[in-house]
C-alpha cells in the first residue's frame, strides 16, 4: 500500500469495523473449551531449524506451505536454505562474535526484497537498505559481513519500502544468536541447551480466513494503528503449551508482530509469578533483573529466565498479556485491547537440577554524549511524520538533514505528540537509554530507577517504545570502521506505519576526527 491509498482510506469513517479486534486462538484465557496444541520447538532443520553456517550459503525467499491452522494448509512466504543435505524454513542462523558471515539472498516471491539484519552493526551495503531491493527473479549478494556484535537474539526481515509490513506478515521473518564468551559462561553456568532448555518464542498475530488463508488488509484504523491479527501464535503454533521440567530455562521472545505489543505476565492461576530478564536486543544485561511484568513491543527481543522451582510437579503456568494504554485512537483502542494467553507451561516433570542465576552476566560501559539530535513523532494528514518529514518513495537516498561525523556520541530524544506508541528502531547502531518523562502508566508502572527506565530499558538496544505523550531519551556512539559514509535509517517498527512513510535517512560520515 503507497501513501497516497493509506491517505485515501485513513479516515473511512468511524464506523469502518476493526477486523483485527478479537483474540479468538487464545481469547478467554485459556478456556477449558479451547484445544491446546504442544509448541513447535525447533531442531537441527526444518522451520526454525538452528543453522550454523561457516561458508557463503544461499538464502531463497518464496512461497512455502505449512499446516498452522488443524487440518488447513497455509501459505506462506520462507527463507528456503539447503545447506550439509537439509533443509531449513527461516532458519534460525547461530553465529559466533568475530565470525564473517556471507550469504547471498535470491527473490522469488514476485515482487522487489530485501533482508535486513535487525540489530547487526555492517557497512550499509550490507544492511538491507531499501535502495538495494531487488525484483523477484534477481539475487543480491551481499558483501561480507564480519560480526562485531556481542552474544543475544537478533532478528532477520524483509525491508523493501512500501511492502515490509506484507512481507513480514506472510512469514519473512525469523532469529539470529549471536555467542560469545558471556554467552559461554552462562550457559555452562545454568545447563542451557538449544531447543532443550534454552527455547526460542517468536510470538506473532495473523488472521486466518475459514480455508486457513492468511488475511492481511491494512486499510482504514487497520493501517493507521497498524494491522493486528486476530490469533496470536508462538512459533506458529495456535494455542500453545510446553511441557517443563522443574528447573531453570532460558526463553528468548521476540515479537513479530506488525503493530501489537503485548504486555506479559507469568500466572498460576491468579497469582503472579516472578522471572528474570537477563538480555535485551544487544545481549545480556549486566546483572539479571527480577520482574513480575514486561512490555515487549515489535522488533525488540527480551530474554527471560524462568525457574520452574519456584512451582510443584502437576502445577500450570500461562504466560499471559494483559490490556495496556498504549494506544488511545479514539474508540478503537478499546476493540483490541484484550487479555488473552499467549502460552502454558504444563510442569510435568522433577528434576535434580541445582543451577542457580548468576549475578553477574557482562559489563557495559556507557556513553557519555556531546551532542543532542530531537526526533518528534507526529501525524500529518493521517499519515505519522518524524520532524513532519516523510519517506521519499522517488528517492530512497534522500537527505533528510540529519548528518553526523563518524565517533559523534549523540544523545537522541524522541518526543511523541500522537495518540499511539511507536517502537522506534535504529539502524546501523545500538543504544543506550537515558531516560523517559510524560510516560503512560503502564510504564511508569514498570519503572526500576529515577530516571523513568524498566528493566526492559537497561543494557544495549536496537528498538526503543514511545509510549503515547512520552519522551524519551538515548545515547548512540556513531563511531564506525567501514571506510565511507554510511547511509541508515530510523523508522518506526510498526510495520504499516514506516511503509506509509514514517522513515527517514541519517548519515554518518567516513572518517573519524579522532
Amino acid at each position: 500500500m503507497n501513501r497516497r491509498d493509506f491517505l485515501k482510506y485513513a479516515f473511512m469513517g468511524a464506523g469502518v469495523i476493526y477486523s483485527g479486534a478479537w483474540i479468538t486462538a487464545c481469547g478467554g484465557g485459556g478456556s477449558s473449551g479451547v484445544q491446546k496444541n504442544p509448541l513447535y520447538i525447533p531442531s537441527d532443520s526444518g522451520l526454525l531449524g538452528y543453522f550454523y553456517p561457516q561458508n557463503r550459503f544461499d538464502m531463497t525467499a518464496q512461497p512455502s506451505y505449512f499446516e498452522i491452522l488443524p487440518g488447513k494448509q497455509t501459505r506462506m512466504l520462507t527463507y528456503t536454505v539447503s545447506a550439509n543435505g537439509k533443509t531449513y524454513y527461516n532458519p534460525i542462523i547461530v553465529l559466533r562474535s568475530g565470525q564473517n558471515f556471507d550469504v547471498n539472498f535470491q527473490n522469488n516471491i514476485g515482487e522487489k526484497s530485501i533482508i535486513h539484519w535487525h540489530g547487526f552493526r555492517a557497512d550499509w551495503e550490507s544492511d538491507g537498505h531499501p535502495s538495494y531491493a531487488v525484483g523477484s527473479g534477481n539475487s543480491y549478494n551481499y558483501p561480507t559481513i564480519n560480526i562485531i556484535d556481542r552474544s543475544g537474539t537478533y532478528f532477520y526481515h524483509p525491508h523493501p519500502h512500501g511492502k515490509t509490513g506484507y512481507q513480514v506478515y506472510h512469514g519473512l521473518a525469523s532469529m539470529i544468536i549471536i555467542e560469545d564468551t558471556d554467552e559461554d559462561n552462562l550457559k555452562t553456568t545454568l545447563d542451557l541447551q538449544y531447543g532443550i532448555t534454552d527455547i526460542p518464542l517468536i510470538i506473532q498475530d495473523k488472521t486466518f480466513d475459514a480455508n486457513g488463508n492468511l488475511v492481511y488488509n491494512p486499510l482504514g484504523m487497520n493501517g493507521i494503528m497498524g494491522f493486528w491479527g486476530e490469533q496470536v501464535l508462538v512459533n506458529l503454533t495456535p494455542n500453545p503449551y510446553m511441557n517443563v521440567e522443574r528447573r531453570i530455562y532460558r526463553f528468548r521472545l521476540l515479537n513479530g508482530s506488525n503493530a501489537r505489543p503485548y504486555r506479559l505476565v507469568l500466572l498460576r492461576g491468579s497469582q503472579r509469578m516472578r522471572f528474570w530478564v537477563i538480555g535485551v536486543e544487544g545481549g545480556l544485561l549486566e546483572a539479571p533483573v527480577q520482574v513480575s511484568e514486561i512490555l515487549i513491543a515489535p522488533g525488540e527481543r527480551i530474554d527471560i529466565l524462568i525457574d520452574f522451582r519456584d512451582v510443584n510437579v502437576g502445577d500450570v503456568l500461562r504466560l499471559y498479556s494483559l490490556q495496556h494504554n498504549l494506544v488511545g485512537m479514539g474508540g478503537m483502542s478499546g476493540l483490541i485491547n484484550r487479555e488473552f494467553e499467549v502460552l502454558e507451561f504444563r510442569v510435568t516433570q522433577d528434576s535434580n537440577y541445582n543451577g542457580n542465576i548468576p549475578q553477574t552476566l557482562s559489563t557495559i560501559n556507557p556513553i557519555s554524549t556531546t551532542q543532542q539530535q530531537t526526533f518528534t513523532l507526529d501525524m500529518n494528514n493521517g499519515v505519522f511524520t518524524i520532524n513532519g518529514q516523510v519517506w521519499n518513495d522517488s528517492d530512497p537516498l534522500a537527505d533528510y538533514g540529519y548528518n553526523f561525523n563518524n565517533g559523534d556520541k549523540v544523545e537522541i530524544i524522541f518526543v511523541n505528540n500522537t495518540p499511539m506508541y511507536h517502537p522506534m528502531h535504529l539502524h546501523g547502531f545500538q543504544f543506550q537509554i537515558i531516560s523517559r518523562t510524560n510516560s503512560p502508566q503502564v510504564i511508569d508502572n514498570l519503572a526500576i530507577d529515577t530516571n523513568g527506565r524498566m528493566a526492559t530499558d537497561l543494557g544495549w538496544k536496537d528498538t526503543v517504545i514511545v509510549g503515547p505523550g512520552e519522551t524519551v531519551k538515548i545515547a548512540v556512539d556513531m563511531t564506525h570502521n567501514f571506510g565511507r559514509e554510511q547511509v541508515y535509517l530510523l523508522h518506526c517498527h510498526i510495520l504499516e506505519h514506516h511503509d506509509a512513510g514514517m522513515m527517514v535517512n541519517y548519515r554518518v560520515s567516513a572518517l573519524s576526527a579522532l
